[in-house]
């Protein structure tokens, strides 16, 4: 959902990126997995604070598309690269709150694989169609499910004794997160369906 509003993002982050022009956009890759890492281990560490910090952290991956796009630096590789990465931080993000024994795996396990094959289905599907169709579609994206996941921790935070059913705050967001990705999930299918 948020994707059609990523230009108007980018077009504010344009003064920032050009004290980028001269990195390789790989180089902005790799430095935005460290982000990622550092949530890990605070929240296992249950430095959640810090942890959110790190999250917000993690919007440093905005800056290699938008570097390699502005300054003609776009390559086949640095896509596989950057998705990549994304993949690795999407695993992070998501397992930190069963290891930090916050949500169960129970609800870690089907969030990730959902997680995943939102990911995978809009690249299979532009694969197939041969860069012709844009399998942007579906109503939770990568954006979306990170502000899930911050917003899934600050609840913890602030509650983390609150309890519906067996389930706290963390666990909630993660349960409409999970329900969302499989929503997104199934409308890529229809859509592969319909276009293919």
């Amino acid at each position: 959902m948020l994707t059609t509003k990523k230009s108007t993002i980018e077009a504010y982050m344009i003064p920032l990126v050009k004290s980028f022009a001269r990195v390789n956009p790989n180089t902005l890759t790799l430095l935005g997995s460290i982000p990622p890492v550092l949530f890990f281990v605070f929240v296992f560490a249950h430095h959640f604070i810090i942890a959110e910090v790190a999250l917000l952290g993690s919007s440093v991956d905005l800056l290699d598309g938008l570097v390699a796009r502005t300054y003609g630096k776009v390559t086949k590789f640095g896509g596989f690269f950057d998705s990549t990465i994304d993949r690795i931080a999407d695993f992070l993000f998501i397992t930190a709150f069963a290891f930090a024994h916050i949500v169960r795996w129970e609800l870690v396990a089907p969030f990730l694989l959902f997680s995943f094959l939102t990911s995978y289905t809009r690249s299979r599907g532009e694969l197939a169609s041969g860069g012709k169709l844009n399998f942007a579609v579906g109503i939770l994206e990568r954006t979306e499910r990170l502000i899930g996941i911050f917003l899934a921790l600050l609840f913890y935070l602030l509650n983390p004794a609150f309890r519906l059913q067996t389930l706290n705050p963390a666990e909630l967001v993660f349960l409409l997160l999970t329900i969302l990705s499989v929503i997104t999930v199934t409308q890529r299918i229809i859509f592969a369906y319909k276009k293919l």
